[in-house]
């Protein structure tokens, strides 16, 4: 890395600052000071962070870098820096990736309590040997495969780095729509929805709804139907599988109110009737430093 690296902070918010001392929510505070359950630890996470953050900042005071800081939600271009450092946790992380094209991250999982932190490299208290390691060339970055949505044929959204799960709008009504995979013929399919993940996102949500966790380097995408509606005759055959990058994959929405979620609940895209969803696999790959397989498939 260059001799005077410019190095980009980029951290969450806690939950507690969101609620509480931003938007000064008075019945998540009352619920805070009587101690209910379910905010136990959010005084106490967001402590965490913040030391976290903290520590992160007085090293590279300490040591003289050049460097900025700021809300994650804040953040633009990062073209003009060397690096990012990300202190949070994987949501953090899917979040900044959506601004990302070739700048590196390092990402400090700042709440390990709270956090599992597949897509970090390490905590606040190994900060100071990660970011030595960084820009000592010591360790390089892992490239992990992206993807573009696709909609009648124009892509839509940021390249995304773990999963889209397409579905209705209301999660308790019925998702319908035609699923192509391959070169074979559609298959009209009633379910939940599917779920369609990068190889760095098969530990997330299709993981958990009975999906493989794929290699880091694999060259494969994964597709996964959550509850599918049996139909009246037969079976499906098309209910979860392994899709090279480059094979076809699409969706044809019977939905008025059929949606696509990007990396998560807060980026959505309108998948009424007719419309096509395609995949597009030539999206910048993201360079992030410390992945370890071993604690993905633990």
């Amino acid at each position: 890395m260059a001799g005077n690296p410019h190095i980009l902070v980029a951290y969450k918010k806690s939950r507690y600052e969101q609620y509480v001392l931003d938007q000064g929510d008075q019945a998540v505070a009352h619920l805070i000071d009587e101690g209910h359950v379910s905010v136990a630890r959010l005084r106490a996470s967001h402590l965490a962070h913040q030391q976290s953050l903290d520590t992160v900042l007085q090293h590279l005071s300490a040591q003289g870098l050049s460097f900025e800081a700021c809300y994650r939600g804040e953040v633009q271009d990062v073209s003009r820096f060397d690096l990012v450092v990300a202190a949070g946790g994987d949501g953090t992380v899917l979040d900044l990736s959506h601004r990302i094209d070739d700048t590196p991250m390092l990402a400090i999982n700042s709440d390990p309590a709270a956090s599992v932190g597949y897509f970090c490299a390490g905590y606040a208290s190994e900060f100071a040997h990660l970011l030595e390691k960084t820009l000592e060339a010591r360790w390089q970055p892992t490239r992990l495969r992206r993807f573009y949505v696709c909609l009648d044929g124009e892509r839509r959204g940021p390249p995304v780095l773990n999963d889209v799960l397409i579905s209705h709008a209301n999660p308790a009504a019925v998702s319908t729509y035609l699923l192509k995979v391959g070169n074979h013929p559609p298959e009209g399919q009633k379910s939940s929805g599917i779920w369609f993940s990068t190889p760095a996102g098969s530990t997330a949500a299709i993981r958990s709804a009975g999906g493989y966790v794929l290699p880091f380097r694999s060259n494969n995408f994964q597709y996964l139907v959550r509850e599918p509606y049996p139909p009246r005759q037969g079976g499906y055959r098309f209910l979860k599988g392994i899709v090279p990058v480059q094979e076809a994959f699409e969706v044809v929405s019977r939905m008025r109110e059929g949606r696509i979620f990007l990396d998560g609940p807060h980026l959505a895209l309108e998948f009424g009737v007719g419309a096509t969803l395609t995949i597009d696999d030539n999206a910048p790959s993201l360079a992030l430093y410390g992945l370890e397989e071993d604690r993905r498939t633990a």
